[in-house]
């Protein structure tokens, strides 16, 4: 495994940045939806916990963080 990391960082480093990248955005726009329903004294269930987790659309995600200040219930944002 170490072969295959030290591989990566010679020879791809530009895809292994944009994957570290790309994961701290959605860690960011997770944040901000489970903060913003906290705040708001909102339920998080597990299942939509997961359901953000799973999500790999940053577009999703961002839509998502603009309707947590106005949803009633977690569920409500995905529908």
């Amino acid at each position: 495994m170490r072969d295959f990391d030290y591989l990566g960082e010679k020879y791809f480093p530009h895809w292994i940045e944009a994957g570290r990248a790309l994961g701290m955005a959605k860690a960011t726009l997770i944040a901000g939806i489970v903060s913003v329903l906290e705040m708001r004294g909102v339920e998080i269930s597990d299942n939509a916990r997961k359901r953000l987790s799973r999500c790999e659309s940053l577009d999703q995600l961002g839509a998502w963080l603009r309707s947590a200040p106005k949803v009633r219930s977690a569920d409500e944002l995905f529908d």
